[in-house]
């Protein structure tokens, strides 16, 4: 093969590579929720007012990024993001995006179906560590879990997506306490049809219907995760409010924009903090 060749395969392979980066989303969030437009309302950034958020599945969307885990019993547990150098990702390449670096949202694929949103810290090896909740001790051990993180490379600033799943250690069981005070009085949607975008309203209230009062979490009121089903449909739709009105009612109602997936049963759920960081569940059900 002649210089002249070579010289014209390795252009022609950037040249493609620049119009595949092109055609990414230019902001943080575009990937995730469709649209970025920043609102800042008594001192908390919404994610866009009208944003759209999509189901995706990481796998299917081949990211140049392989994320590995490895799940503790008795200490911290670890993660790593390996690029196509097999290298795993340091802290100083890795931006801020919603007040973290890293999202992983951990789901269990059986059992109890626990959900849990945490923000691993860095290590200097590219280890970045976590501590599983209580919670996920309270089902059966052996349970695969799912694990899904979203990111943004300092040097792309472009949001990357990763998953994978790993099965629980075995631990002996702790007396886990249901948590009490938030509850979930009412869900609605405008639509369930596969494809349309729903308007997805959840409304809230404490104990006895007493007041609550939501605090920003992360940068928003809320955030929801949806989830599909781990064998046949895995995939996850992440979340910020919309501003619709109610969020400081003393029963808060949060909204969410969802262009919904295939039709099935998915996990939404809807991460908030009264207080306290609080999770809640609920099944959403598309239909044809």
């Amino acid at each position: 093969m002649s210089q002249r060749t070579q010289i014209g395969i390795i252009t022609l392979v950037a040249l493609l590579g620049y119009l595949a980066l092109s055609f990414l989303p230019d902001t943080h969030c575009a990937l995730l929720h469709g649209q970025h437009e920043p609102l800042l309302v008594r001192g908390v950034e919404f994610c866009g007012i009208n944003e759209e958020a999509n189901y995706y599945s990481p796998k299917k969307l081949q990211f140049p990024v392989r994320m590995e885990l490895a799940l503790n019993a008795d200490g911290p547990s670890f993660l790593w993001l390996k690029g196509e150098d097999d290298r795993p990702m340091l802290d100083h390449e890795i931006s801020l995006s919603h007040t973290q670096k890293i999202h992983l949202h951990l789901r269990q694929a059986q059992g109890d179906r626990a959900y849990v949103h945490l923000h691993p810290n860095p290590t200097e090896d590219g280890r970045w560590s976590f501590q599983l909740p209580t919670e996920f001790w309270a089902s059966q051990p052996g349970v695969m879990l799912q694990a899904f993180v979203d990111f943004v490379p300092r040097r792309s600033e472009r949001v990357m997506l990763a998953e994978c799943s790993a099965p629980l250690p075995v631990k002996a069981r702790d007396n886990i306490k249901a948590t009490e005070g938030l509850r979930l009085m009412s869900h609605t949607s405008n639509t369930f049809r596969t494809g349309q975008t729903a308007l997805i309203r959840v409304k809230l209230a404490g104990k006895d219907n007493q007041a609550v009062k939501l605090y920003p979490l992360m940068g928003s009121l809320g955030h929801a995760v949806l989830f599909g089903d781990a064998g046949s449909n895995p995939g996850y739709a992440h979340m910020h409010p919309s501003l619709e009105g109610g969020e400081y009612d003393g029963q808060p109602s949060l909204a969410f924009r969802l262009r919904l997936p295939a039709p099935g049963d998915y996990d939404f759920w809807l991460n908030v903090n009264d207080g306290a960081d609080q999770y809640l569940r609920f099944t959403l059900t598309v239909t044809q």
